[in-house]
């Protein structure tokens, strides 16, 4: 199998559940339900894997890999611009509000900040499963690409164990992230103004100045410090190594 078709039939399959939950009526029930049996785990695993959601997350994990394949900072900064303008174009748009809006704050569980705004779809999910996604398909591995969706549907998934989203948000955000993942694969190789070194530079040099900010962010969940200063310190450590190699053939090349 293909790693295109098995992302689109992830995403379809997340469709199908989501049409489910839709029609009958499961999106609070089900919510209640996971948001309940998630504590058997203790709360710093859903926090930081609720980070690894994080946009921020990705940036670091999308330059720790371009740094070794450099056109990828090509993608991964297509991704993340049509990503940003799909999710919270559709997010003011419908204005959905979140669990701790809607049942009261004593019938589950909130891990970090209470936020009742802006529910569909949901930002972080699609983050983790299109930054999934777009590293699977330039590694063409399908056991690393199980591997990537595994990780990163957890990481959907705990949006709803620190009562942050519906399951609804959640399934139709994952979904989502996997078929833009494609849609930035294809727009990339098919414009030639995308895959140009400025723009790869450009792109590099934002994902930079994101991680360095990276450094001093409080993700405002609990336990995630250690985490988001190690993703930063690998992601900045493997730019560096890009911005040396990059300057250092330009300059050779032009001597």
């Amino acid at each position: 199998m293909k790693t295109d078709t098995l992302l689109i039939s992830t995403a379809m399959v997340l469709l199908i559940l989501a049409a489910v939950v839709s029609s009958e009526q499961l999106n609070q029930p089900l919510f209640l339900w996971f948001n309940r049996e998630a504590g058997v785990l203790p709360d710093i695993f859903w926090a930081n894997m609720t980070f690894v959601a994080d946009t921020l997350f990705a940036v670091a994990v999308i330059a720790i890999v371009a740094s070794r394949a450099p056109h990828i900072f090509n993608s991964g900064f297509v991704l993340l611009v049509i990503g940003a303008l799909f999710v919270h174009g559709l997010k003011n748009l419908l204005e959905i509000p979140r669990p701790p809006a809607v049942l009261d704050l004593e019938a589950f569980k909130v891990i970090g900040p209470v936020v009742k705004n802006h529910a569909f779809p949901s930002g972080h999910s699609f983050t983790a499963l299109a930054t999934a996604g777009l590293l699977a398909l330039n590694m063409r591995s399908i056991p690393a690409t199980l591997a990537l969706l595994a990780i990163a549907l957890v990481a959907a998934i705990s949006r709803a164990a620190v009562g942050a989203h519906w399951p609804l948000d959640i399934l139709v955000g994952s979904a989502a992230g996997l078929l833009f993942a494609l849609i930035a694969q294809k727009l990339t190789n098919d414009i030639w103004w995308l895959q140009s070194v400025g723009l790869q530079r450009f792109a590099a040099g934002l994902m930079t100045l994101a991680c360095i900010a990276m450094l001093f962010h409080d993700s405002r969940y609990p336990g995630t410090q250690l985490l988001t200063i190690s993703a930063a310190a690998l992601a900045l450590l493997a730019l560096s190594r890009y911005w040396y190699t990059s300057l250092y053939i330009e300059r050779k090349a032009r001597k």
